[in-house]
């Protein structure tokens, strides 16, 4: 019941209003999230995992390109509801999501409009809520590109390890809070500062994502997403 009632009163933004300069030239006639992977556009895929959810709240907070938006929008008009929030080209990530406010309910997921990932987000609201609704972000686990040795001080081989979950973790987004945070948002020049602030005060909470994980910043990145979400469809 709880976790209904969350998600009855949980606003989405959708942060898509950078210019993607490492994937251009794709980008010097599009917004990435715009950017088709395989037929479909990035974005599409994100709200795909958020309709999946019954999420139907979303606010895209727009910059660079904000017209191909609005076309896009018009475009699936009938399959997504969804409301444009032009921040401004310029606007850093913390001034995108402050500029959203007055669209909110009473909690706020916060995503990045170029990560293709198939959060759980029931498990997420759960673990929100397991944790007395302090913030919460979702990491996923660094995963090494090589095999991996372990070796002494004095450079003997002690064992192999085959490419491996190291014991670290990355920021993927997917940031859950109560619209109340807004108030202590406006007082940090970035949102990484808010969030260093939160966790030095024990407000602050890790959800870790187990399932895919896909980022698209350069060509490199977009011809391995092609791959991945063929052998995912």
């Amino acid at each position: 019941m709880q976790k209904k009632i969350l998600k009855d009163n949980l606003t989405t933004i959708i942060l898509c209003g950078g210019k993607g300069k490492r994937l251009f030239p794709l980008t010097k006639s599009l917004p990435k999230p715009l950017v088709k992977i395989n037929g479909t556009e990035i974005l599409t895929y994100i709200l795909k995992n958020q309709f999946k959810y019954k999420l139907n709240d979303i606010i895209i907070a727009t910059g660079y390109k904000h017209k191909y938006f609005k076309n896009y929008q018009k475009k699936n008009n009938k399959k997504f509801k969804i409301k444009l929030v032009n921040t401004n080209i310029r606007a850093d990530i913390i001034q995108r999501i402050i500029k959203c406010e007055k669209y909110c309910k009473d909690y706020v997921m916060v995503c990045y409009g170029d990560t293709i990932v198939d959060i759980n987000i029931d498990k997420l609201i759960k673990f929100f809520l397991i944790n007395k609704k302090k913030i919460v972000l979702s990491s996923y686990n660094l995963k090494s590109q090589f095999g991996l040795m372990k070796i002494s001080r004095s450079g003997k081989v002690k064992s192999f390890e085959e490419k491996s979950n190291l014991n670290l973790f990355f920021n993927i987004g997917y940031f859950l809070f109560k619209r109340d945070k807004f108030k202590y948002i406006k007082n940090f020049s970035s949102f990484k500062k808010f969030l260093e602030n939160k966790n030095s005060l024990k407000m602050l909470r890790s959800f870790i994502h187990r399932g895919n994980h896909i980022t698209v910043n350069t060509l490199n990145e977009l011809n391995d997403a092609k791959k991945k979400l063929k052998d995912l469809s």
